[in-house]
């Protein structure tokens, strides 16, 4: 392979105007890696199809089959042909759970509306109008002794001191005027907990709370339980009444509650079964600007929703808000600034933290020769933050700096955090800093984990007596996650490790320091399994302004960024959303399953919508695995992967395993491909690892030596407790291990797997066993 060639090639593909580029040569798996390589480079995307004969350079993620390449088939149906019998009687199976679905669906429908938010509508059906107007003065009269209450007394005057109060009048003026408002509100205003409390007040005043119905949506289940705790609080009230929650098996409400703050995911199961939201009177979307793919269609569906409920009030919120780009989207809505109210915040970015701790930062590759940084920062693949640290000049840019400190600069690697750095900083905090929490922002559960254990050795931090070490992780209990918002005992430093979920929303009241490592997991697609997953990628400059004002919230504070501020100033303003970043099978088979209409013209409705050629591609594979048919248009199969919460293609194979009698090795690779392999190399022993990772593989593929390590590791699991292993080809017992936690998590993944299935009418196994 001609690299400089392939280079200006690919380049030219960047910026002209064509979509694709498709080579029908094979220049092998070097060649291959070679070309994917510069494709990252260009910030394109490659994949190789027919066995790496025909490869293709694309602007938009492609998917792991194009019919349209498909020299031997030629045709998207017939990869696969079963047997006459065989489909016949796949065809009768997916009929008969078809069928129980159906036969089930009145039941369901009415177990789930009872599971949903009470409405007005509820209560109209079941009182008069002489009821209603009952109903509103007791909540009126309610609403009033409650705020004579000494304890509420005190909150309201803690609340009149909020920038959002001084702006009560007018915002609700805004609401009662437009049908749609955009508040762009920063942090510390208190737009969260005061915007929604303000509508249900005015309307409980005005005898309209019989009529009232307020749901404020929030990105993460902590966000709308802590939410919903401290707007009860204010009210002087007991959560469940008035103000409630509603998340992912978990609620507290009751037929009085007037405000529900819930997640987008429940907001959208809601709009399955009441396409109109009937009932609702106010909905506020919070957080809008992290730009999920679940917000971002939820956009979409809100938007063609107005015109049919005029009286329906849409409030959009968020800290970091691209106003304009919304208030565009929903016609020029009318755009509200809300100022914030946060101390002081001093920013020591890494070479200030190097400075002043004296840590000293050695590189991974010391021994070997040649390990320049430049050379080092060259392999990292698709990263343009990368490329800006490799063209500084260390000695010029840092002249200011210590020697020591330009070392270490010259060893910080951009792609792996030093954990020992992070403990370092911490430790700094506690010995020289004055008191207060400190809040770490680190990626996900591994990172969180790892650095409890090296907390737990430090000779100062692993003293449980002066230190309060708590996680923080969306995948932990909400009763674990609520311990974060206690305040620690006299004498004790609470110390929270956290993932972006501590972000925006949530509000730890104590934290003074914040220790900030630049990146967070977010979705993107995995060349090697086919599969979208979650990685690492930096922040950007909104995110970073919103984790510096988690330290100045009671008093000045310190935000230790731990990365140098050129890459800072090099991160973009905004993320780059979801919908524009990932394939789309799943998101079509949601928008088929909710009837929508055509994919492609539905999507093309979004805030920022998605390259035709990317939305045509997710359309294709799903036509590929029999999703859909030729018109677009949901088949038996489809029906039963959009109940699966999983990625298409690992959803057939788990209905395909349940046919032929194979569900649990396929429920075991499913789960090691939804979540992540369970076991992890030790970093030091890892060609004893490899080793033994042949000795499993023999013959067979990548998937089925998971299963069969997996399968070895279960009964000691189950049977004699250990979540912490590794094996070898002599004993069993040395080679790779599983952390507690992963093994948790990936077990999890397993069940609930199981259970979707199960829920879903799809374990057709026992019916095929007879």
């Amino acid at each position: 392979v001609d690299e400089h060639e392939w280079w200006n090639t690919i380049g030219q593909l960047r910026e002209g105007s064509q979509q694709e580029l498709v080579v029908k040569k094979n220049f092998g798996r070097d060649g291959q890696n070679t070309l994917a390589h510069i494709a990252q480079r260009h910030g394109l995307y490659f994949n190789a199809y027919n066995k790496g004969k025909t490869l293709v350079f694309s602007k938009v993620p492609l998917p792991d089959y194009r019919a349209d390449l498909d020299e031997r088939h030629g045709s998207s149906q017939n990869e696969i042909k079963m047997s006459n019998e065989t489909e016949r009687r796949v065809e009768n199976l997916l009929s008969r759970a078809q069928s129980n679905n159906n036969a089930s669906a009145s039941t369901s429908t009415v177990s789930m509306r009872q599971s949903l938010p009470s409405t007005s509508t509820a209560v109209a059906e079941s009182t008069t109008y002489v009821d209603k107007q009952k109903l509103s003065f007791q909540l009126r009269d309610m609403q009033r002794s409650k705020k004579m209450m000494p304890s509420a007394r005190s909150m309201q005057s803690f609340r009149e001191k909020l920038p959002a109060f001084k702006a009560r009048e007018e915002f609700l003026k805004a609401v009662a005027a437009n049908q749609v408002l955009v508040i762009s509100g920063e942090t510390g205003c208190g737009k969260t907990t005061q915007l929604p409390q303000f509508i249900l007040e005015e309307e409980i005043d005005n005898l309209r709370g019989a009529d009232c119905s307020i749901i404020c949506t929030q990105p993460r289940r902590i966000s709308a339980i802590s939410v919903a705790a401290r707007v009860g609080s204010e009210r002087g009230e007991e959560l469940g009444e008035t103000v409630g929650y509603q998340i992912r098996l978990e609620s507290k409400r009751s037929t009085q509650t007037r405000l529900l703050f819930c997640t987008t995911g429940v907001l959208l199961r809601k709009l399955v079964q009441e396409p109109d939201l009937v009932g609702v009177s106010h909905l506020l979307v919070d957080e809008i600007h992290e730009r999920g793919m679940n917000e971002d269609f939820l956009i979409i569906i809100l938007r063609d929703l107005l015109p049919r409920r005029p009286d329906l009030r849409l409030v959009l919120m968020s800290a970091t808000i691209n106003a304009e780009l919304f208030s565009k989207y929903f016609g020029d809505a009318p755009i509200m600034h809300i100022p914030g109210f946060t101390f002081p915040v001093a920013e020591l970015f890494l070479e200030d933290i190097l400075e002043k701790t004296q840590y000293k930062i050695k590189s991974e590759r010391d021994n070997f020769q040649g390990n320049s940084r430049k050379k080092r920062l060259a392999s990292v693949k698709n990263d343009p933050l990368a490329d800006v640290f490799q063209d500084v000049d260390i000695n010029k840019e840092y002249g200011n700096y210590s020697i020591t400190t330009r070392q270490s600069l010259e060893a910080w690697s951009v792609t792996e955090l030093d954990l020992s750095l992070v403990e370092g900083t911490i430790e700094y905090i506690c010995r020289h800093e004055g008191e207060g929490a400190i809040l770490v922002f680190l990626t996900g559960w591994d990172e969180i984990s790892k650095l409890l254990d090296k907390i737990k050795g430090n000779n100062l931090l692993g003293n449980s007596n002066k230190f309060l070490v708590l996680p923080l992780h969306g995948s932990m209990p909400t009763v674990n996650q609520r311990e974060i918002f206690d305040r620690a005992p006299a004498n004790m430093r609470k110390i929270v490790l956290a993932t972006n979920i501590a972000e925006s929303s949530i509000t730890i009241d104590d934290v003074v320091y914040v220790i900030d490592c630049g990146k967070a997991k977010e979705t993107s697609y995995d060349a090697l399994n086919k599969l979208a997953c979650l990685l690492p990628s930096w922040i950007s400059k909104a995110s970073a302004h919103q984790r510096r004002g988690r330290a100045g919230r009671v008093q000045p504070g310190v935000c230790y960024r731990l990365y140098p501020k050129v890459i800072h100033d090099a991160m973009p303003q905004f993320q780059l959303p979801e919908i524009l970043r990932t394939p789309l099978q799943e998101l079509c088979l949601t928008i088929k399953s909710l009837q929508l209409g055509a994919v492609a013209s539905f999507l093309a409705k979004s805030l920022q919508p998605p390259d035709p050629l990317s939305v045509k591609n997710a359309i294709e594979l799903l036509k590929t695995i029999g999703a859909l048919d030729d018109l677009e248009e949901l088949t038996y199969l489809g029906r039963h992967l959009c109940t699966l919460p999983l990625d298409p293609n690992i959803g057939k194979m788990l209905l395909i395993g349940s046919v032929f009698q194979c569900l649990d090795p396929a429920l075991t690779i499913a789960a090691a491909l939804a979540y992540r392999n369970p076991f992890v190399l030790p970093i030091d022993r890892k060609e004893e690892a490899d080793a033994v990772k042949r000795s499993f593989a023999g013959d067979s593929c990548r998937h089925i030596t998971i299963m069969a390590r997996i399968w070895r590791w279960f009964p000691l699991f189950y049977v004699l407790g250990f979540t912490q292993m590794s094996y070898s080809a002599k004993d069993g017992a040395r080679g790779q291990h599983s952390t507690p936690k992963m093994s948790e998590r990936w077990t999890f993944t397993h069940h609930q797997s199981m259970q979707e299935c199960s829920n879903s009418h799809c374990l057709i196994w026992f019916t095929a066993r007879r």
